[in-house]
């Protein structure tokens, strides 16, 4: 899969049948999925939580550590389209919401 080529709905189809496979959503709630997107951002966060804010694109630089970033964001991003499948949130259409709201809540100067 590729940003440029895999559609949104493909990717979150992927998730859910890779988990379905595992039986990991059969037991799924709100706050387990909330929990563990939680987690997952807390070990993003952790990669970066001694560097100094000079440092921090440096961990593209090193090869162990940008997969392990990868890896993270990876968990964060899975954590947030099964939430979004569980509560059946668009989230394209979210997105584009919550700019819209943004866009009268900070206006272009």
């Amino acid at each position: 899969m590729e940003d440029k080529i895999t559609t949104l709905s493909e990717v979150k189809k992927y998730i859910q049948d890779f988990s379905d496979a595992r039986g990991w959503r059969k037991d799924q709630n709100a706050k387990d999925l909330v929990m563990a997107l939680t987690v997952e951002a807390s070990e993003l966060a952790e990669i970066f939580m001694w560097l100094h804010s000079d440092e921090a694109d440096s961990v593209r630089e090193d090869e162990g550590e940008f997969e392990h970033l990868k890896e993270e964001v990876a968990d964060v991003f899975w954590y947030l389209c099964r939430i979004c499948e569980h509560f059946e949130i668009d989230l394209s259409a979210a997105v584009e919401s919550k700019a819209g709201k943004n866009a009268v809540k900070y206006p272009v100067k």
